[in-house]
């Protein structure tokens, strides 16, 4: 009788000790599976994080409810060296394609996200001379090389940088307080000045369909958060260099 039990508490131990291995390897796979569509603004393999315990019970419906992808070396647009840190909510992925299928799409229900854009890239594309973004005791500081009439046909300003959003989606950079070696400029000179440090900074499309909401500055670069519904992606062959799970 003891023995039986003994076999018996046994047996359950490693069917135990099975499925939560299997249900380990499931994650690593559905992981990989989903790098293969969700890779592809960074050219590279992402890291991507499936959640959620047990496992198993989302493989076999099919749906998973929360995924992590991030990733550095992004690419938007004409900008360079930007990271991607994004947030999924119900990716569709059935078992069958899991499990070796060649589904061309993985559909989610949501997306949220962020993209840091290096201020170099930013400063790049506002096209003002010689600007220079930085964050200066959470202060956005700018400076560049300007003529200011009746001082010097060419000075470093200064000032601090404001990046807002307009009612149609478009980041403005305005600096404001406009100082040359620490010293205010008059406010006839300053006026000539506005319209060139009044500018437009074009955002190109954001990976993963996301719609722009909110701009702040960070240690390393403007943060752009944005979200996006029913987004559909795409697989992509990259090369994948991890070993096998």
């Amino acid at each position: 009788m003891v023995l039986g039990i003994v076999a018996a508490v046994a047996v359950l131990a490693v069917l135990a000790l099975a499925v939560a291995l299997l249900d380990r390897v499931c994650v690593a796979l559905a992981e990989r599976k989903a790098s293969e569509y969700l890779s592809q603004p960074f050219g590279h393999p992402a890291t991507v994080r499936v959640h959620g315990t047990p496992f198993l019970t989302q493989a076999l419906r099919g749906r998973y409810n929360q995924v992590d992808v991030s990733g550095g070396g992004l690419r938007v647009g004409d900008m360079t060296g930007a990271t991607l840190t994004a947030h999924l909510t119900n990716i569709y992925l059935p078992l069958r394609e899991l499990l070796g299928g060649r589904t061309t799409e993985l559909p989610c229900e949501q997306v949220t996200g962020q993209i840091v854009l290096p201020f170099g890239e930013l400063a790049r594309a506002a096209r003002i001379p010689g600007l220079e973004l930085r964050l200066v005791d959470d202060q956005l500081v700018a400076s560049a090389a300007l003529p200011v009439p009746g001082i010097s046909q060419l000075a470093r300003v200064s000032g601090e940088a404001v990046l807002s959003l307009d009612n149609g989606g478009s980041v403005w950079l305005r600096i404001r307080g406009v100082s040359v070696a620490g010293i205010s400029l008059p406010g006839i000179v300053l006026n000539q000045l506005l319209p060139t440090l009044n500018v437009p900074i074009p955002i190109p499309e954001l990976p993963y369909g996301l719609r722009l909401h909110e701009l702040r500055p960070s240690p390393s670069g403007l943060v752009v958060a944005g979200s996006a519904e029913a987004v559909v992606f795409r697989r992509l062959n990259i090369r994948d260099d991890r070993p096998e799970v």
